[in-house]
């Protein structure tokens, strides 16, 4: 009898043990999980930001190039009007010309920075889980 209630117990606490290690996988999961994405988003709003000051400084030298070419022309309006002229061809090229293979190389670098920094996180959890066994 006592032999059937220590394997009984046995087995309790093995599954026992078995939830819990599922438990704590699917948790690391999670964290690992957002933590790539809270790195992405991180990443991409530095970018962002990055782009609006270069946007801003752009502006303002275009803005610079409307008013020298006013000076130039002496008519502050076909100065900006000549200077506008290349932005509104280039974004009317842009407007209409929808570049799949740029979207495709976006995603797969996306797609690719993902999977590295997740195996890099697998990685170091294996290292880390290899250094704590010995």
């Amino acid at each position: 009898m006592s032999n059937h209630q220590n394997t009984t117990e046995n087995k309790q606490g093995l599954r026992k043990d078995i939830r819990e290690y599922i438990e704590k996988r699917v948790e690391l999961f999670v964290i690992t999980t957002s933590e790539q994405i809270s790195l992405m988003i991180a990443h991409s709003f530095q970018r962002f930001l990055g782009f609006l000051i270069l946007a801003f400084g752009i502006f303002f030298l275009w803005l610079a190039f409307g008013f020298y070419l006013g000076e130039l022309i002496e008519n502050f309006g076909a100065g900006f009007a000549i200077s506008s002229l290349p932005l509104l061809i280039l974004g009317f090229i842009i407007f209409n010309h929808k570049s799949k293979r740029l979207t495709e190389k976006i995603q797969a670098g996306l797609m690719a920075k993902v999977l590295e920094n997740f195996n890099s996180q697998e990685n170091e959890s294996e290292e880390n889980n290899g250094s704590d066994s010995t």
